[in-house]
C-alpha cells in the first residue's frame, strides 16, 4: 500500500468507508453466484441513514410469495442473528449501523418479495 493510499484510508469516516466498501464489493463480486437459491445483486450505504442495503434475488424453490409468507419471520430472526455474531462487523454495529435487505423475485424481477431492516435493536437483543 503506498503512503498516499495509508494517509487517505486514515482520514476516511467510518461512513465513508462503508460507502466505498459496499461499491467496490458490488463491482467485484455481484451479481454473485446462486447460493441456497439466492444471489446478492448489488450492495449499497447510505450515510444519511448509516444502512446498508443488499439487493438479493431469490431463484427455485424460494422464488415465491408463499416461501417468504410462511419462512419471513424465521428470515427476520436467522439475518438479525448473523449480523449479530458477525465479529468483522463490530465497528459498525457500534456505531449502529442498519442493515437492510431487499428481495427480488428472478422470475418476475418487479415483484418485491421482502424488504426488512435490521437495526441495533434487533440484533443487540439477539441471545
Amino acid at each position: 500500500m503506498s503512503f498516499a493510499v495509508a494517509i487517505a484510508a486514515c482520514n476516511e469516516s467510518l461512513e465513508e468507508r462503508a460507502e466505498r466498501e459496499a461499491r467496490e464489493y458490488t463491482e467485484r463480486y455481484c451479481p454473485t453466484p446462486v447460493v441456497n437459491n439466492s444471489r446478492t445483486d448489488s450492495v449499497a450505504f447510505e450515510k444519511a441513514t448509516k444502512t446498508y442495503t443488499y439487493y438479493c434475488t431469490l431463484t427455485g424453490a424460494y422464488d415465491n410469495q408463499a416461501f417468504i409468507s410462511e419462512y419471513g419471520q424465521e428470515l427476520d430472526q436467522r439475518l438479525a442473528k448473523t449480523i449479530s455474531e458477525d465479529t468483522s462487523i463490530e465497528k459498525l454495529k457500534a456505531a449502529g449501523f442498519r442493515f437492510r435487505f431487499i428481495i427480488h423475485s428472478e422470475k418476475e424481477p418487479s415483484l418485491l418479495l421482502y424488504d426488512k431492516t435490521i437495526t441495533a435493536d434487533d440484533y443487540l437483543r439477539m441471545p
